[in-house]
């Protein structure tokens, strides 16, 4: 059985990209080519990746919080929470919710505070982690308690066992002494850490007592529903919107769009910043072809002579490029990945720390990795072509003449 041969035109290409006897400016110019494309498809790698771990770390911690979607049915009818459930699997939780603005009062402090009401035997598993004093059960032992951030509970000076007073200007009243907000005092049961800022300005109160606080309780039910994608909720409120009995649909972007909107914009301009580095290189692959389409004139015309097609000699030139590219592209992508798998030890063996005590997180993403392969070695195939156009140029009996 005959062993697999490459065309007459890839032997030749291959050959021409590996012999570099005799041009020592020609193999320095493709060298730093090469590297070129590694250290840009490999910073983008690792950057890509980090940037990933961030925008994964703000989903868990801000979106693990909040709301993703919150749904209000009619003031006359009442939602089928099961029904709805059933009909979108995309759904893993589904409560009783109730959200107002506030302020929060200590004895030296004043600052807005947002207030949720939630039933403690239906917290999202992540908020759950996050409770770092106090216990959730000590909602319902106590009535008018309340679980506030770390942060917020920093700012007002208080801890668990102490006092604030919160008020809500919806609902106050007139009495002689001019309009009062109505307000009540809440004893600070437990904290919340969940390392975003969502910890400066939350409180967490048992639903019953925030609907006692407020004077919504009258008002239609309102429903927190938890995802299993939490980026597929915009297109989800539009389908739940039609839902029967559902008269309002609002998701997290309400709240914390523009946080989000903010860091795919850096993604997509680090993307685009490091993919011109890749281009860069690339077209460097132009002077390296050029001069060698210059060297190799001769054996151009020779070939032609003994019947090579413009086709298979253009083949020559895109192959030799194309070998330097995709070397360039395959060991960046490698390199890439190996030190983003390692890239807290590597940091932590070189002293770095970027912030004290915190590993950086980072989020591989294969589909990620393929894209930044495939842009790099399509940039390459655009650079190669207009040195293996002028190849096919060459005119032997003007290169022969002489010989």
């Amino acid at each position: 059985m005959k062993s697999l041969q490459f065309p007459l035109s890839v032997r030749i290409g291959l050959r021409y990209s590996q012999s570099r006897k005799g041009h020592g400016f020609l193999s320095f110019i493709t060298l730093f080519s090469v590297t070129g494309i590694f250290l840009g498809v490999m910073a983008l790698t690792i950057v890509s990746s980090v940037m990933n771990g961030f925008e994964a770390e703000l989903k868990k911690r801000i979106l693990g919080v909040i709301p993703h979607l919150v749904v209000q049915s009619e003031p006359t009818q009442q939602i089928d929470i099961e029904a709805l459930q059933q009909q979108y699997p995309q759904i893993l939780q589904a409560t009783p919710y109730l959200q107002l603005e506030a302020l929060a009062q200590s004895p030296g402090q004043l600052t807005a505070v947002l207030l949720q009401g939630i039933e403690p035997t239906q917290i999202p598993a992540f908020l759950q982690q996050s409770l770092v004093a106090g216990d959730w059960s000590d909602l319902t032992k106590q009535p008018y308690s309340v679980i506030l951030g770390a942060g917020l509970a920093d700012e007002l000076k208080v801890g668990p066992g102490q006092q604030i007073r919160l008020l809500l200007a919806e609902g106050g009243s007139f009495t002689p002494m001019g309009w009062l907000p109505r307000q009540r005092l809440f004893t600070v049961a437990g904290l919340i850490n969940t390392g975003s800022e969502v910890d400066n300005g939350v409180a967490l109160l048992h639903l019953p007592d925030l609907q006692r606080l407020g004077s919504k309780a009258k008002d239609a039910p309102q429903w927190r529903l938890s995802l299993t994608e939490p980026f597929a909720a915009p297109a989800l409120a539009n389908e739940i919107a039609e839902f029967p009995a559902v008269a309002k649909v609002t998701d997290w972007r309400d709240s914390h769009g523009k946080l989000f909107s903010a860091v795919a914009m850096e993604k997509a301009m680090m993307w685009l910043m490091l993919l011109l580095i890749v281009a860069v290189a690339a077209f460097n692959i132009v002077s390296a072809l050029v001069m060698m389409v210059t060297e190799k004139q001769r054996e151009v015309a020779i070939l032609k002579t003994q019947g090579m097609t413009d086709a298979q000699l253009f083949t020559v030139f895109a192959v030799q490029g194309m070998n330097n590219g995709l070397l360039g592209t395959l060991s960046g992508a490698v390199a890439g990945i190996l030190i983003a798998w390692q890239l807290n030890g590597i940091l932590s063996f070189l002293g770095i720390s970027v912030v004290a005590g915190v590993a950086l997180p980072v989020d591989i993403q294969p589909v990620q990795i393929f894209f930044i392969i495939v842009c790099a070695l399509v940039l390459t195939a655009l650079a190669v072509v207009y040195p293996a156009w002028r190849a096919v140029q060459v005119q032997p009996a003007e290169i022969l003449r002489d010989e």
